[in-house]
């Protein structure tokens, strides 16, 4: 059954679906320039499960009205919520497991080759201040891809590439030398 039409400014998100829907229905799309309002035929169904909402989207002009302007934010921002960024393929495990690895890996090595105790043994002799610190180092990853920050942007040779890489090697270096240092009876890599 048909609920209505509903007229809406357009903006560049909705620009840019509209147009991936008019060329997935086949329609005609106005220019480019004489976009500035949508018009929305909207049609419900019921299943056994949910409603699904399909729409019939169409292009008008009025005559005299200013096309839409892009965003000049320069930062595409999205939502996440705590489950969806702490799922196996969202954006937090990789991130945060990688940085906990990196810092882990210089910092055992260095513990290691300064006192000569093996990793295991210093994962066991962590103290408050150390699970504090690195509880704090979760947060600060974490926040910003709560708050819809895209972590797409290099910063001189820091690039997001560089320290997935990096992350991964330091996470496959912890998992080794752990490993050999345990089958060799506890003693030292370094």
């Amino acid at each position: 059954q048909d609920i209505g039409i509903i007229d809406l400014p357009l903006t560049p998100a909705s620009t840019m679906l509209t147009s991936h829907s008019m060329r997935a229905s086949r329609s005609t799309v106005a220019p480019r320039s004489s976009r500035s309002t949508l018009h929305v035929i909207a049609r419900t169904t019921t299943t056994s499960s949910s409603t699904v909402t399909t729409t019939a989207p169409s292009m008008t002009s009025p005559a005299g009205s200013a096309p839409p302007q892009a965003s000049t934010s320069g930062r595409d921002k999205y939502r996440v919520s705590l489950w969806d960024a702490m799922k196996f393929n969202g954006p937090a495990p990789e991130l945060i497991n990688g940085r906990l690895a990196m810092v882990g890996f210089i910092s055992g090595a260095a513990h290691e080759l300064s006192y000569g105790d093996p990793l295991l043994q210093q994962v066991g002799q962590l103290d408050l201040l150390s699970i504090g610190l690195l509880a704090m180092w979760v947060y600060a990853s974490l926040a910003p891809i709560l708050k819809g920050v895209k972590n797409d942007e290099a910063f001189g040779v820091f690039s997001p590439q560089a320290e997935v890489v990096n992350g991964r090697a330091a996470m496959i270096g912890l998992a080794v030398v752990s490993y050999l240092e345990y089958s060799a009876g506890g003693v030292p890599f370094f």
